[in-house]
């Protein structure tokens, strides 16, 4: 019996618990998802509450992204100091005082903190599944948790819009928060006591040494190479302006735009957006898998960019469309835009092996700067156009027109980032390194650093 019961309890370890471990780790992040994409449903009530302008709303959704972009750098080398059980116990209690702090808040200053607070916290996500993963889980199943992680997390930001689009309508949005205050509670209690940072027996999974942090003059050193590499700045901008139709049309301005230029419902609206994350969900890793077999980076980017960039601008400038349309081109412009995780790749392929981790991490920074960039430029666009007389709450009236104006950043953006991939050197999906930089960083102690 007391065998029988150790071999449930070694099975458990070596198969159940890594899974769920990494499991509330993307539970996080799918909370992260929830958070980011929440002003998008309560755009109205913000703005009225607030008594805002566009340009307002758009920085104050922008504060998520003031703090998540810079700390994209520094939070794997916390993970690796301090430990993932508690990195993110304390991130998931700063998302959730940050959730506090902007449900109570009854001025813009306080509710721009709490969206500050919620960025800082969530910033910690994703880079905590992989954390966990990369010290749970053999490293076959590495990719396989990055990609599931990513789309789990876009379903959730789906279906989050279709949950505050009702419930805000019904109850207003701080009600509605209310609800999320308590699961961000909760999650932390379970983070806390369920979450290990690495397995207690030696097994297969952790006979290996943990790969040993960067110190400073490392880390300097590595950055110093990621930074005046020129292609990785270029890498950078076209990820960032592949990603526009997400933080610029799915987190924020997507429902207002939808609604408005073409008179949709909120349900419609919403509908729409689900759409473009189901392709985005299917286009990633189709297109990444196709991407490896084929030996090109590049060539993927330029003709899927290319296809969403065109069916954007028919959005944005040919009239009469109508809705069974609208969702047949936004699910077509997710799956094309699924081929923006292409520029993580090329990244890595275009800085030294041992710096692959800070390579992407690099690259993920420049390309979530998006959101800090362009929400607020969004917003001061449409009060630069909108010639409409002043609303009933004495906020100015936004016209399609003067939305179909400021959204155009996003097809313009595309197609600029399609321009720009054809200064992308290739990589055939092989380190393009210089020699000398791949000497630079051969040392034992660098070799598995990232």
């Amino acid at each position: 019996m007391t065998t029988h019961n150790s071999h449930s309890a070694n099975l458990f370890r070596s198969m159940v618990q890594p899974w769920f471990i990494c499991m509330i780790a993307m539970f996080f992040y799918c909370y992260n998802y929830f958070l980011r994409v929440s002003p998008s449903a309560m755009q109205a009530d913000l703005t009225q509450t607030f008594h805002i302008t566009a340009t307002q709303f758009g920085t104050l959704a922008a504060f998520y992204y003031y703090s998540y972009t810079p700390m994209q750098l520094p939070a794997g080398m916390i993970y690796d100091k301090y430990g993932a059980r508690f990195v993110l116990f304390f991130a998931c209690l700063t998302a959730v005082m940050g959730l506090s702090i902007f449900v109570s808040a009854d001025s813009l200053g306080l509710a721009s903190a709490g969206r500050f607070l919620i960025g800082l916290g969530t910033a910690f996500a994703y880079i905590g599944v992989l954390k966990l993963a990369s010290v749970w889980l053999p490293p076959t199943r590495f990719a396989t948790v990055a990609g599931l992680t990513t789309a789990i997390g876009m379903t959730c930001g789906a279906l989050s819009q279709k949950y505050l689009t009702k419930v805000v309508e019904v109850i207003g949005y701080k009600e509605a928060l209310h609800t999320a205050l308590f699961v961000g509670i909760v999650l932390s209690i379970v983070i806390l006591f369920m979450v290990r940072s690495r397995p207690k027996l030696s097994t297969k999974l952790t006979s290996e040494k943990a790969p040993a942090p960067m110190n400073t003059k490392q880390l300097f050193g590595a950055m110093k190479i990621i930074f005046t590499n020129p292609q990785m700045w270029l890498i950078g901008t076209i990820g960032c302006l592949l990603y526009l139709p997400a933080t610029v049309f799915l987190d924020l301005w997507g429902i207002p735009y939808l609604k408005t230029v073409y008179q949709l419902t909120s349900d419609q609206a919403v509908n729409i957006s689900s759409m473009t994350f189901l392709g985005w969900i299917i286009g990633g890793p189709v297109i990444g898998a196709l991407s490896d077999k084929i030996k090109r980076r590049r060539t993927p980017l330029v003709i899927t960019g290319a296809l969403a960039a065109t069916l954007l601008c028919v959005v944005f400038y040919v009239p009469g469309i109508t809705l069974n349309q609208l969702y047949f081109m936004f699910l077509i412009t997710g799956f094309c835009c699924g081929a923006h995780p292409l520029c993580f790749a090329l990244g890595k392929e275009h800085n030294p092996a041992a710096i692959s981790g800070t390579a992407v991490a690099v690259t993920n920074m420049l390309i979530m700067a998006g959101g800090a960039i362009f929400q607020p430029v969004v917003g001061k666009l449409l009060d630069f156009h909108t010639t409409s007389s002043v609303g009933a709450n004495g906020l100015p009236v936004y016209s399609p027109a003067d939305y179909t104006f400021a959204l155009s950043i996003i097809p313009l953006g595309v197609a600029l980032a399609i321009f720009l991939s054809t200064f992308v050197k290739e990589t055939y999906c092989e380190s393009q390194a210089k020699e000398a930089d791949e000497q630079a960083f051969a040392s034992p102690a660098l070799a598995t650093s990232s």
